[in-house]
Parts: structure tokens; C-alpha cells; sequence
């Protein structure tokens, strides 16, 4: 199904397979590294704090409240490891191309 749909889209847009799967890709990871950074910045504006650093010597200072803190202080680290790995293959996609 998929792969019919993927010949009929090229077809239609007059591109190669090729083409529409690597821009496909390129704005799936754009998209989600916007995502990610969107989620950076409300844990920052939440806890009014500019790097998840800050946010963890607030929670150890007790001036924020541990729960639900330590929690989205793991979810900020994790977006920015992923964030890493949407930049890496970004720059892996550029490369190729």
C-alpha cells in the first residue's frame, strides 16, 4: 500500500521515489526537532530557568517543587539527546544529497 502510494506521489509531483522519501525524511526531522524545542522552551518558561542545569539546582534548593520537576527534568535531557540525534542525521541527509 505504502509503496503504491509513494509511486503514485513521485508520479503526480513529477519527482523521483528518491526525491520525495529524502524531503519526506528531511521534514519529518525538522518537524520533530522543532517539537522537541518547543517542549525545551515551556519546561524553561514553567520553571523560569534557562538550562535544565538551572532547573536541577532549583529542585535541589527546594524553590521548585520536586514532582512533577524531576520528572520533566529527565524529559528535558531526553529531548536534548534527541535533538542531537535529529541534528546528526540532518547533517548525515545534507551530506548525501
Amino acid at each position: 500500500m505504502k509503496a503504491k502510494l509513494l509511486k503514485r506521489i513521485s508520479k503526480d509531483m513529477h519527482l523521483s521515489e528518491e526525491e520525495v522519501l529524502e524531503e519526506s525524511i528531511s521534514s519529518f526531522l525538522d518537524r520533530s526537532l522543532c517539537n522537541a524545542s518547543v517542549e525545551i522552551e515551556k519546561l524553561k518558561n514553567k520553571y523560569d530557568v534557562e538550562s535544565s542545569e538551572e532547573l536541577e539546582e532549583k529542585i535541589e534548593k527546594v524553590e521548585v517543587e520536586a514532582h512533577p520537576a524531576w520528572e520533566e527534568l529527565i524529559e528535558w535531557e531526553n529531548l536534548k539527546k534527541q535533538i542531537v540525534k535529529f541534528k546528526e542525521w540532518t547533517k548525515k541527509i545534507s551530506t548525501s544529497s
